[in-house]
């Protein structure tokens, strides 16, 4: 659970750094600032983040831990030339993509420097070493707060916090290497075969993962383009914060159920974990989509309460097209991902990524919604909900899953009844007590409907959490269909 704990902090910490940053940069320097940070994460995560994903799988395996760590290191450190190369060649070719010669050089070393600390975080969690995890991610955000602020403070300029970024990311890594090196540790002893099973293990799911990123990236540069920095700041302002909102509600599911399944299927068998993985679904749906239709509708409050004043006027509107995405994207991580995962067959997540990519290539290329920017971002919902549809249809083919269309019912039900109770509380003067009042009655109308109709078991979870028993979560001992 600790580990839980520090996933969904940090997560809303980068909420809080985000904010903070559009804030003092204003939409031009923070359009340019954030375009970059996505960039990053785009080119390290496609290049890199298989090793991740290898490093969580197989890095708790005592008997082969020094050859999986040399392997690992061995892909690590040839890839990072491969990145470093790819942005060296289209500087060298003049090619900038708007963002000029100097932020496009520190889009790897951002990128790289990231990556490193979420992969270190990735082998302390596979090792269950819980305090240099804590305290990698931990210093990562001081720095950020600290350092990295400043810097934007006093030169309000994207090159110089991107840079400062960069910093505070490779300093981590490089204060916690030592404890996260596996002693043996030899680019020699790297093993060719054990690279291409982790490659094979993980590769499906960073493509499409990398799909839906591109997305985000081909829509904001298209912004930049078509509207300038300032628009693209607006826009990237509600996007960020909605992708960390939602990673951060989304961050116990997405860490807690799916290992509760992997668990069954080695002590129970196939059967079980299937059936739990419906119940997960319920449960992971029954969060999202509340969390989606609230955050459209409450946006104008929202938008008064988080966004900057140079910020306002957009960001209600462009949240309340993009909730809808959000729900697709983090659907298909918790509730459909899983069952692709549990049968081993993860290409299928990467064929309906592409066809996400496909759609959102056609809508902006080819329809008006490129025409601004609350068009781009129902642009982006379309696409994403095309990733969505396309991945709920290839695994109902796939897999025996399925989720009570009861629990299913229930959460449209309850949804739509919380949506028409808190929209009206948008036109409160105060929007803090507006929104309170919102998190409030949609607690009310949605725990009371789940539990009523023991959506995804919730009774259970209820009864267990009030025992104070220490054991997995809900999720469940029942197993109900």
């Amino acid at each position: 659970m600790i580990f839980a704990l520090s996933f969904f902090l940090n997560a809303a910490a980068n909420f809080a750094f985000g904010l903070t940053l559009s804030a003092i940069l204003g939409p031009a320097a923070f359009g340019l600032y954030s375009t970059v940070q996505l960039a990053s994460i785009t080119l390290a995560g496609g290049m890199l983040d298989w090793l991740r994903l290898s490093s969580l799988r197989f890095s708790g395996d005592d008997t082969n831990r020094v050859s999986v760590a040399s392997s690992l290191e061995a892909g690590y450190f040839a890839l990072t030339l491969v990145v470093y190369a790819t942005v060296g060649v289209c500087v060298a070719f003049g090619a900038s993509f708007g963002l000029g010669a100097t932020l496009l050089l520190l889009t790897p070393l951002l990128g790289v420097a990231a990556h490193r600390v979420d992969y270190m975080g990735a082998r302390f969690r596979a090792r269950d070493e819980s305090r240099p995890f804590v305290g990698v991610y931990g210093l990562r955000q001081a720095l950020c707060f600290t350092a990295v602020v400043v810097v934007a403070l006093v030169t309000r300029d994207a090159v110089w916090t991107v840079g400062a970024l960069a910093l505070a990311n490779l300093i981590p890594a490089i204060v916690f290497a030592r404890r996260a090196r596996v002693e043996g540790t030899a680019l020699s002893r790297a093993n060719a075969e054990k690279l291409k099973t982790f490659f094979v293990y993980a590769k499906p799911i960073v493509v499409s993962l990398v799909f839906y990123q591109f997305i985000q990236l081909i829509n904001r540069h298209v912004a930049l383009t078509h509207f300038g920095a300032e628009a693209t700041g607006k826009f990237s302002l509600a996007t960020d914060l909605g992708l960390r909102l939602f990673g951060a509600a989304n961050s116990l599911p997405e860490l807690l159920l799916f290992q509760y399944v992997l668990k069954l299927d080695r002590t129970q068998g196939r059967a079980a974990a299937e059936r739990q993985q419906s119940v997960n679904i319920s449960l992971a749906l029954g969060l999202l989509a509340p969390l989606a239709a609230g955050y459209a509708a409450m946006a104008p409050t929202f938008e008064n309460l988080m966004a900057p004043q140079a910020y306002r006027g957009a960001f209600a509107s462009l949240s309340a097209n993009l909730a809808p995405g959000y729900f697709a994207q983090f659907a298909i991580i918790s509730a459909i991902g899983p069952i692709f995962q549990l049968k081993g067959a993860t290409w299928q997540l990467s064929a309906a990524a592409m066809l996400a990519l496909v759609a959102d290539l056609a809508l902006v290329g080819f329809t008006p919604l490129a025409q601004s920017l609350d068009g781009l971002a129902f642009a982006t919902s379309l696409s994403l909900g095309v990733g969505a549809v396309s991945a709920a249809a290839l695994a109902w083919r796939l897999s025996s899953v399925r989720p009570s269309a009861r629990d299913l019912f229930v959460i449209a039900a309850a949804t739509a009844g919380m949506v028409a109770l808190v929209r009206p509380l948008n036109a409160m003067s105060s929007h803090a007590l507006a929104a309170m009042a919102a998190v409030a009655i949609a607690g009310v109308v949605i725990a009371s409907a789940y539990l009523a109709f023991d959506v995804g078991g919730v009774r259970m979870l209820l009864r267990e959490a009030l025992r104070g028993r220490q054991h997995q979560p809900a999720i469940l001992k029942t197993g109900r269909a």
